[in-house]
């Protein structure tokens, strides 16, 4: 467990960090990571709109292009994302460094340039809009929105996670067969 704030499992493998938070989700750095509880994916949607249903459903997009474990990534979004045991977790305006075994997502060349991950001179490229950090396992993507981040960009980065980090995927994925097998 770590002291940021944010939804999903407490001991993630998968982090993604956002420059914002759902509208209704406090800054309270002392509860840490929480598991999204029934119908709150729901909630938080109503509440943050358009823009908060991208952001998760990119973010289910990605889960099941890792670990493909539902038909489809609608399933994976209400029946894994962000829950306990996931192995997955988004993270609210604070910079966050991974641990052994575990990578980090992070939305938005800006956000990725505030948060020190790229120089600031640094962009996405056009073509492969992915910046991974040379010394931890960080990658900046375009921030989760269907423009930027499209499902071919999404297949580019499941792809370039597949080959850049094989061990942290064979692991994330026994933890993902773990907690299907156990819901």
């Amino acid at each position: 467990m770590f002291s940021l704030s944010g939804l999903g499992d407490r001991s993630p493998l998968l982090v993604v960090c956002t420059p914002h938070r759902p509208p209704g989700i406090q800054s309270d750095r002392s509860k840490g990571v929480l598991p999204l509880v029934r119908n709150q994916l729901e909630q938080l949607t109503q509440a943050g709109g358009n823009h908060w249903r991208k952001i998760f459903n990119l973010y289910a997009k990605l889960l099941h292009g890792l670990t493909p474990l539902e038909p489809d990534w609608q399933t994976c979004r209400e029946q894994r994302l962000l829950q306990t045991d996931s192995a997955c977790a988004l993270v609210f305006e604070q910079k966050w460094i991974p641990e052994p075994g575990q990578l980090c997502i992070v939305m938005g060349q800006t956000y990725g340039r505030s948060l020190g991950w790229m120089a600031n001179d640094q962009v996405l490229p056009a073509e492969h809009p992915f910046v991974q950090h040379p010394e931890q396992a960080v990658i900046v993507t375009p921030y989760f929105d269907y423009r930027q981040l499209s499902n071919a960009r999404l297949t580019s980065l499941v792809q370039l996670i597949a080959g850049e980090h094989p061990h942290w995927l064979t692991a994330f994925s026994k933890r993902s067969h773990q907690f299907s097998a156990d819901n």
